[in-house]
């Protein structure tokens, strides 16, 4: 059993309590801290450019007011992103967003109980205790539906599985960023403009700096500064979307489905 941080808690980073206006079930991650986003190019979206020529279209590698690091693998899954042993393993930080990868579009994320998921389940234990170890927090980042499909409900039982499971060994709550319900609803309103090649949003455009104000409001709890202009309405989405999915805790009432499991990895290799 684990108990979540009081929710009447001011926001908390480096020990020390930060004023806010409104106070949620998670506490907020100050604009000055240290963030990671580790994962594939849906995780990078937000980041803007992982590695030179590589550009998704984000803004926190630039505008994050703290500092912003990144490790990246096209197409990359969790295991990978592990074995580059660069700034999830050796660097300092104070929040963690990470993702998983699949190549099945037309299904999505394989069973619970399955070798597929029990080698993430291992590698994001991996990642949970090394941020832990650091004082750090773990976000988990769901993945969006390309354009043609609905994802929507494998994708996310699967990340809220991810998000029970993680919970359960580290002892600590773990959110998810709602990237799923967020680009559900750029598609709705903006229809198949929002994709580059199918998969992707739009390289450098307002679709993909969203992911940016996406990130930026989840982790502050605060509406993003840097929002271009002609923005606002994607910005407004990013932050609506965050106050309805009960996972991004910011106290919304709309849950992930979650369904009965038997745990598929019930002692998970210990961190070397």
């Amino acid at each position: 059993m684990f108990l979540f941080d009081d929710p009447f808690v001011d926001g908390w980073i480096g020990g020390h309590r930060r004023p806010s206006a409104v106070r949620y079930p998670r506490r907020a991650t100050s604009a000055l801290a240290t963030i990671l986003i580790a994962g594939h190019s849906f995780a990078q979206t937000a980041f803007g450019e992982p590695i030179p020529g590589d550009s998704f279209g984000g803004l926190l590698q630039t505008e994050w007011p703290g500092v912003a690091l990144s490790d990246y693998v096209s197409y990359g899954s969790l295991q990978q992103i592990w074995e580059l042993n660069d700034d999830l393993r050796n660097s300092d930080y104070d929040a963690v967003i990470a993702t998983e990868f699949t190549s099945d579009f037309v299904n999505g994320f394989p069973a619970i109980d399955s070798d597929t998921t029990r080698n993430t389940l291992q590698h994001l234990y991996w990642a949970g205790l090394t941020a832990q170890d650091r004082g750090a927090e773990i976000i988990l980042q769901d993945v969006w539906s390309p354009q043609g499909a609905d994802l929507s409900e494998n994708v996310q039982g699967y990340f809220q599985f991810l998000r029970e499971w993680l919970q359960d060994k580290l002892g600590q709550p773990v959110w998810i960023l709602p990237a799923s319900p967020f680009v559900m609803a750029l598609r709705n309103e903006y229809g198949d403009a929002i994709y580059d090649d199918g998969l992707h949003l739009g390289r450098g455009s307002r679709y993909a700096r969203a992911m940016s104000y996406l990130v930026y409001s989840l982790l502050t709890q605060e509406r993003c500064p840097f929002v271009v202009e002609g923005d606002e309405d994607v910005d407004q989405m990013a932050w609506d979307t965050l106050l309805a999915c009960e996972c991004a805790g910011m106290g919304g009432s709309i849950r992930y489905p979650s369904t009965s499991w038997n745990d598929p990895l019930p002692e998970p290799a210990p961190l070397a």
